[in-house]
């Protein structure tokens, strides 16, 4: 079983994302076959990951990609593990085959997929401050100080934007990830009234 983006109002239903093979040459393996049992004759096709492992003249998968029943597929491969589905995968953890699913397919169909250089220098910033969390915790707090203060000046005017460009309170509560309830009251008393409105449209 895949992944499914399980909001209702979206409608992303046909988007099942998963965990797809990557073989040496960088290309997806053709889907196996398997014996249907107690049918003779019949077969079934399968191509999960963990199939690939080099076993009965099977290809072997050296990395695995993130893909959807749409036919994309992720520009990044990720290490794989045969002994942990669950690192291989990301799903557990939002990384990997998962976090690319997630945050690039579905994030774009959702219009809040953000460009790979902001992605990527977030990361960085994220990683550089658990790293310094508990050895240089003042660092680490001067950084979520200057970030606060960052989110404070700009959200004002990311969000008044996005009611300029017509988005709904909903749009704006799902690219921060809270309801549009939330968004509305964050937001609301920086627009000019007929920007407002309610909070349910």
């Amino acid at each position: 079983m895949g992944w499914v983006h399980d909001v209702p109002e979206d409608d992303l239903y046909e988007h099942e994302g998963f965990t797809v093979a990557v073989v040496a040459d960088g290309s997806e393996p053709e889907p196996l076959r398997f014996p249907v049992k107690g049918h003779e004759g019949i077969t079934t096709q399968n191509s999960g990951w963990w199939l690939y492992n080099g076993t009965e003249g099977r290809p072997l998968a050296v990395a695995v990609r993130g893909g959807c029943e749409c036919g994309w597929r992720s520009a990044d491969t990720f290490p794989l593990d045969f002994d942990d589905e669950e690192s291989t995968e990301g799903w557990e953890d939002n990384t990997g085959p998962f976090a690319a699913w997630e945050s690039e397919h579905i994030a774009s169909l959702l219009g809040t997929a953000m460009p790979t250089e902001l992605r990527e220098a977030l990361a960085t910033v994220a990683a550089k401050m658990r790293e310094h969390a508990t050895d240089r915790p003042l660092v680490t707090l001067a950084a979520i100080g200057h970030l606060e203060k960052l989110v404070g000046d700009l959200a004002p005017t990311a969000g008044a934007a996005a009611r300029l460009d017509g988005q709904t309170w909903t749009s704006i509560g799902k690219a921060l990830n809270t309801s549009r309830q939330a968004a509305y009251q964050r937001f609301s008393r920086f627009l000019a009234p007929e920007l407002v409105s309610g909070p349910n449209d």
